[in-house]
């Protein structure tokens, strides 16, 4: 014990000599005092001038992010693992490489993290609250600094579950679109939430989940389905959103159509066929094909194939009669047939 105090003398005395408060020593036995030298007993056989450039702590800085993916890297929830980056301080004595940092999570006086030349870590916070973080940085001649930073922690919370769909109503053979991208979620960006989809809400999802916004589906059976949207969030909570849509028997088409002459030479005549009055009571396309020489129902040859075109154009090269026969077919395949029938005798043309 004497020993021990006269060698504390003989330090305290050495500091005095130098010109150094003695309070330094005393910084250096407690340890960890921001902003002072607490290893200055390294630097006494330098000289008095290197112990004063010694004193400048070095620059602490922290930079955050976290796993959300939202712009706000400051904000979280209770399951978000937020990575705290000390790689910005510097020293002008001290490399970069050689500072060592450790970080007190919540800035409750108990150090999480020991001293570590690896300047990041991660850490989840269990409660919802506003988090104070607390860096040291240590440089090689003992400085330390301290930096702050805050973190918003919240409790997760379901996402909010949208679709919309077009057309509302439809036949069997109607795609129906699916568009998932007003669904949203208050603690994670959009493009981290994942959709699937019941068809006719029998407690079976039809769909694996997936991050695509639009869907499409064909209904094989008429009636009102009622379809189930599923979203999932991060962390895996989930919020269900229904919506009808109606499917309809198919309606046959009705094909109409007129024929007008165009040019007779004597050798040839040239007709135009329009079926531009055929319909579809479901409103949906028309496909058109035409046979200009139709003999009966033995005749299973079409002088063209189906077009979208409701107009076509025909050749005659013999005086006679001709049967024009025209086929429709919508969307969903019904077909409706029309026949006319033609008089050429390459001189003058009548239609009955």
């Amino acid at each position: 014990m004497k020993l021990h105090k006269i060698l504390q003398f003989g330090i305290i005395a050495l500091f005095i000599s130098f010109g150094i408060p003695t309070n330094t020593y005393a910084c250096m036995l407690a340890s960890g005092c921001e902003g002072k030298n607490v290893n200055l007993y390294r630097s006494l056989n330098q000289g008095h001038e290197d112990i004063q450039e010694a004193e400048l702590p070095p620059s602490a800085f922290i930079r955050v992010r976290n796993n959300t993916g939202n712009a706000d890297q400051y904000a979280g929830t209770t399951k978000t693992l937020f990575t705290f980056d000390g790689n910005g301080s510097y020293d002008t004595e001290t490399s970069s490489s050689s500072l060592e940092v450790r970080f007190d999570f919540e800035n409750d006086g108990k150090l999480d993290t020991f001293y570590s030349r690896n300047k990041s870590a991660s850490h989840t916070y269990d409660t919802p609250g506003e988090k104070t973080v607390k860096m040291e940085v240590l440089d090689r001649q003992g400085n330390v600094s301290t930096a702050y930073e805050k973190v918003k922690v919240v409790e997760n919370a379901p996402p909010d579950a949208f679709f919309t769909v077009s057309p509302y109503s439809g036949t069997p053979s109607t795609v129906f679109a699916f568009d998932t991208k007003s669904s949203f979620d208050s603690q994670y960006s959009k493009n981290l939430l994942e959709y699937r989809f019941d068809w006719e809400s029998d407690g079976k999802f039809d769909t694996k989940f997936s991050n695509r916004n639009i869907w499409e589906h064909r209904f094989d059976t008429t009636g009102v389905k009622i379809v189930t949207l599923q979203v999932r969030d991060p962390e895996g909570a989930t919020e269900n959103y229904q919506q009808k849509v109606t499917i309809n028997p198919n309606t046959d088409p009705t094909a109409q159509f007129t024929t007008i002459e165009q040019t007779s030479n004597g050798k040839a005549a040239n007709y135009r066929v329009d079926a531009k009055n055929s319909n579809d009571p479901d409103g949906g396309p028309l496909l058109y094909k035409w046979d200009y020489n139709y003999t009966g129902d033995n005749d299973i040859i079409w002088d063209t194939t189906y077009t979208s075109s409701p107009t076509n154009f025909a050749n005659f090269y013999k005086a006679g009669e001709y049967l024009i026969k025209l086929m429709v077919k919508d969307k969903d395949g019904a077909t409706d047939t029309s026949i006319l029938k033609i008089v050429v005798d390459l001189l003058s043309t009548k239609t009955k």
